[in-house]
């Protein structure tokens, strides 16, 4: 029941254009109805990552969301480079307005995952889809954003895609990884790492009281993305 309620709160917050640019310190375009401006863990890993990188590194925020609310904070807030990205073309569209909107110097890519990532990059900032298809928390999304949140039937899918892919990633990355246990458990997320033997995972952040972790791995090996 408690936490019920405290989902409905949360998914309230998530759609005040006011409480993102409190918390963000950014102005926001208005999004279409159905859309969040953030949620729980963009909150957490912003708030991580930017007290990590440095003005040199290169970011790229996959997966960025309506708003690319990951990828305008850390270049307002540390002047980095950052390059946005989204499986969604209908997310990237609004995601370029609000990256116009404050005149950032950002492109935002439509990209499954690394398919259309050329660059090389210091940083990968990862928020990725983690609920599982049969909880009704998809079911109450429009369907138009419904793959921010869809990670398949036990919400492991897109990560699971996504490991693959960085594994073959021929450069050095530091990623970060954003995670609601709540959907997706470290006991279920930390053997898809071991498995792969050019990922270590260096760092296990769990928030003091919302239910999110954010795994920092890196990838050895040099190449490009």
């Amino acid at each position: 029941m408690l936490e019920s309620i405290i989902q409905k709160f949360i998914f309230q917050l998530m759609k005040s254009r006011y409480a993102a640019r409190l918390i963000f310190k950014i102005d926001f375009k208005p999004v279409k109805k159905g859309a969040y401006y953030f949620d729980m863990t963009t909150l957490v890993l912003t708030k991580l990552v930017l007290r990590e990188i440095n003005k040199d590194d290169r970011v790229l925020d996959m997966g960025t969301g309506t708003s690319s609310i990951i990828g305008l904070t850390l270049w307002k807030q540390c002047g980095c480079y950052v390059v946005c990205s989204d499986i969604n073309p209908e997310i990237v569209s609004m995601a370029q307005e609000n990256v116009e909107f404050n005149q950032a110097p950002i492109q935002v890519k439509h990209s499954n995952l690394f398919e259309n990532i050329e660059e090389d990059f210091d940083i990968v900032v990862f928020n990725p889809p983690y609920v599982p298809t049969k909880t009704g928390t998809i079911s109450n999304l429009s369907k138009q954003f419904q793959s921010q949140w869809d990670g398949g039937e036990d919400g492991s899918s897109v990560i699971k895609q996504f490991l693959d892919e960085l594994q073959q990633v021929k450069r050095s990355v530091k990623v970060y990884v954003g995670i609601n246990y709540w959907y997706l458990p470290k006991e279920k997320f930390l053997p898809m790492i071991e498995m792969k033997k050019d990922l270590k995972l260096r760092k296990i952040y769990r928030h003091a009281f919302l239910p999110i972790e954010v795994f920092i791995i890196e990838k050895k090996h040099l190449s490009k993305i």
